[in-house]
């Protein structure tokens, strides 16, 4: 950074934008649970041990 201080910038956006997938992540597997609860009514807690 200290080098080129244009990779802050970058750096902050590429923060943002993995915070922002691993949000969307996190969604997607509430949504997959509760489908696997509608579909067999089974409680599951995480989608990717199965």
């Amino acid at each position: 950074m200290i080098e080129d201080p244009r990779t802050i910038t970058r750096s902050t956006y590429l923060i943002w934008v993995s915070h922002n997938l691993e949000r969307i992540a996190d969604r997607v597997t509430n949504i997959c649970e509760r489908i696997i609860f509608l579909v067999t009514g089974e409680i599951v807690e995480n989608v990717s041990n199965h």
